[in-house]
């Protein structure tokens, strides 16, 4: 091998290792970074036998970074279900918390059993008419406690239909400069980084599989297919409010058709069908109890309010809706309003105080409470129950949806961070590898920066002799 040769060789070592060590700064400047995939030297060996740096590869595992995507999107979704409710089932409380409704009623029937053995005394009345209103007050705390959480899930769906959109928008542009880079280049590799993060952002809201193009850029769908990336161009999501429909463009990809999982997906969940759902249980247990005291009042005639009203007005069921928060005691009970307390005893239509001695109407409310009522199978509940039945069931299913939602969150955060754990390992940085090449790259270095020291011993040798 002639000097010329040898010293070519061992600069375009030099080079290399210098290219190397660059690359192993970087990857080590940048180990905590999730998004960011290890840069190895890509080479090539020429006719000489020299191993020449020709690009940069980036180090991915595509599997691993689908499982993770997929597993984050099912972890969010429950909790934004979880995080949705809490508060309002924290309102609620369980059934033997003493504001519940379970326990508001059953102290309203132990106060009317007091006043069925001692119906003519006035304090045991009062006792039974605020224990009552207790009932009615606390449905109006409920229902306005669940309507506010409703309110807050709504503004951060809408927040998060907005940051969706710009991610997907971001994506889009990142389309556009990767494919104006050249494959293995630090330039693709950068952009490559910052798409991971912006799918790795995306994913807590919504589950999408993608495709990488020949090009470098990634098209982003959901799951059925339906493209919310295309290229260079995105495709706005828009929520109506009036209708709970999400939509991509034109289509309809309400969960959980088009998008099944991710916080967004959650949060439609609890807007459009759970929170809905818990309303009506609320609504459907105050129709009960309006129905109950106005059935069983022998005192009143069709249409006439009974003890439980609709803001002074008897039930009617086209005003069913939100009932729960309107359900009040009639003021005929409320010497306050211009009423007579004894009418808890003779009825709201008793126009003077009947037998002070008389139970027969407070063992009719009574035997009302005990009977089993039928309500509206669309709130998932027993349908033909009592009251207290009804009320002990409305909390268990309310509190196990947070519940479900809090555990189920909890076991795929776990499987998340595995899956993530794995995804690290799999392409992002090592710090003791990295060492490990540092010392490779110090040696080969000195065994280089040798070789080009000898040469020019030897050629300083040579012209000496001349």
């Amino acid at each position: 091998m002639s000097i010329n040769s040898a010293y070519n060789i061992a600069n375009t070592g030099l080079k290399s290792t210098g290219k190397w060590a660059e690359l192993v700064s970087n990857n080590i400047a940048n180990a905590d970074s999730d998004s960011y995939g290890r840069r190895t030297l890509s080479k090539t060996t020429t006719a000489m036998g020299t191993a020449v740096a020709n690009g940069v590869n980036r180090a991915v595992d595509q599997s691993l970074t689908r499982m993770y995507h997929s597993e984050l999107a099912r972890m969010t979704r429950q909790d934004a279900i979880a995080d949705g409710v809490s508060a309002y089932a924290a309102s609620l409380g369980d059934v033997d918390d003493p504001s519940s409704p379970a326990a508001l009623l059953t102290n309203f029937q132990s106060d009317l059993d007091l006043l069925y053995n001692d119906p003519s005394d006035a304090s045991v009345q009062q006792a039974a008419v605020q224990s009552a209103g207790a009932i009615a007050t606390g449905l109006n705390t409920l229902s306005r406690d669940l309507d506010t959480s409703l309110k807050e899930v709504r503004n951060s769906l809408l927040a998060s239909v907005d940051e969706v959109n710009k991610l997907l928008s971001d994506v889009a542009l990142l389309n556009q400069r990767l494919e104006n880079t050249l494959p293995n280049s630090q330039q693709r590799a950068a952009l490559e980084d910052q798409m991971g993060d912006k799918l790795n952002q995306l994913a807590e809201f919504i589950d999408f599989r993608t495709e990488t193009n020949g090009n470098g850029s990634v098209d982003v769908m959901t799951t059925d297919g339906y493209r919310l990336v295309e290229d260079d161009a995105s495709f706005d999501l828009n929520y109506n409010v009036g209708s709970g429909v999400l939509t991509a463009g034109t289509v309809d990809i309400t969960p959980p058709n088009g998008i099944a999982e991710g916080r967004l997906a959650g949060q439609i969940e609890l807007v459009n069908d759970i929170m809905p759902q818990m309303q009506l249980q609320l609504d459907e247990f105050a129709r009960a109890l309006i129905q109950t005291f106005e059935a069983a009042d022998a005192s009143l005639a069709a249409g006439d309010t009974g003890l439980f009203t609709d803001e002074g007005l008897a039930y009617d069921p086209a005003r069913i809706t939100g009932l729960a928060s309107r359900i009040e005691i009639n003021d005929a009970v409320l010497p306050e309003q211009g009423g007579e307390i004894s009418r808890i005893r003779d009825g709201m239509n008793a126009v003077t105080p009947g037998p002070s001695g008389s139970a027969i109407q407070i063992g009719a409310f009574l035997d009302g409470l005990d009977a089993a009522q039928t309500f509206d199978g669309a709130t998932s509940l027993p349908t033909n129950v009592s009251l207290s039945d009804y009320a002990s069931a409305l909390i268990a299913d309310q509190q196990n949806t947070r519940a479900t939602a809090e555990k189920e969150q909890e076991g795929l955060a776990a499987s998340a961070s595995s899956l993530n754990s794995a995804r690290l390992n799999a392409q992002g940085v090592n710090i003791d590898t990295e060492l490990q090449d540092l010392l490779m790259i110090e040696q080969a270095y000195a065994a280089n920066s040798k070789v080009i020291s000898t040469l020019n011993e030897m050629i300083d040798s040579l012209l000496a002799a001349v």
